[in-house]
Parts: C-alpha cells; sequence; structure tokens
C-alpha cells in the first residue's frame, strides 16, 4: 500500500476528503492494482462494521413518565426505618396481645406453683387470725418481756 492511500483512507472512505485529495486518490486507485485490492479489501471491512451500528432512525430516547417511574421505584424499596414499625397499628396490636399471653403465662405460672398456706406470710400475720391468741401481757420486767415475744413468735409459726 503506497503512503497516498494510507494517509487518506480513513478520510475517503467516511466521506471526508477534499475535493482535490480525493481527485488524486481516485486517480492513483484507477492506475495501481495493488492499492485498489486492498482499497477493495478495507472497503468490505468498512461496510462489515457500519452494520454493526445501531440504526439512527431509532428513537433512543425513553417513553414518557420513565425517570418518574425510576424514582418511584427507588423510593418504594428504600430501606424502611425501624421508627416506622413502632407506628403501625398492627405492630401495636401484635404488642399488646403478646403482653397479654405473657400475663397470662405468668399468672398460670404463680396460680400453679406457688404455695397455697398464706397463713405464715407476712402479710397475713400483719392482718391478723379470724381467731387471734390472747395476747401476752408485758411488764416491766425486761428479761420476762423478751420470753414472752419470743415466746408468741414461736407460737405463730407453727
Amino acid at each position: 500500500m503506497h503512503i497516498l492511500l494510507k494517509e487518506n483512507l480513513e478520510g475517503y472512505l467516511s466521506g471526508n476528503l477534499q475535493r482535490t485529495q480525493f481527485d488524486l486518490l481516485e486517480s492513483h486507485l484507477a492506475e495501481c492494482a495493488e492499492c485498489r485490492a486492498e482499497w477493495g479489501l478495507l472497503y468490505q471491512s468498512a461496510l462489515q462494521v457500519r452494520t454493526l451500528r445501531a440504526p439512527t432512525s431509532l428513537d433512543l430516547e425513553p417513553r414518557a413518565g420513565f425517570y418518574g417511574r425510576v424514582m418511584d421505584r427507588i423510593d418504594g424499596e428504600r430501606e424502611i426505618p425501624f421508627w416506622t414499625m413502632l407506628v403501625d397499628p398492627a405492630f401495636g396490636r401484635r404488642v399488646v396481645f403478646a403482653c397479654l399471653v405473657l400475663l397470662a403465662l405468668l399468672g398460670g405460672y404463680v396460680a400453679v406453683f406457688e404455695p397455697t398456706n398464706l397463713q405464715h406470710r407476712p402479710e397475713a400475720m400483719l392482718a391478723g387470725d379470724p381467731a387471734p391468741l390472747p395476747s401476752p401481757r408485758l411488764g416491766p420486767d425486761l428479761e420476762r418481756n423478751r420470753g414472752v415475744v419470743l415466746a408468741t413468735l414461736a407460737a405463730d409459726g407453727d
């Protein structure tokens, strides 16, 4: 391939050569069989590359509302904050239900496993028995008073 074809081939194939250069190259191709054969191969390659281009008649603009739909979809897929869940009425109902179930379980536990003998509990002792024991008389002797109180406490523990 001669230097004239090498330097002007791209402009010749694209049609962007000045008229004088174009005429000079045409006359050279008419005379030189080697350059004409090389040009024929390159021209066929250029035609095949052009067939790979996207057609210019296609409307590559998105349809109306495309950007709005994309933004709506992005907003819809955002992560929901934790605090929003607390405001949800369905979540509130679940919390209330869970509290009621827990209260029922704890009440059942207390009813089944706690002792039923309530007379030895401090509340029952302070409230008094239905048939109270006669209260002992305390006197001026401190040693005797201590013994009476100890005997009373021991008798209530039976």
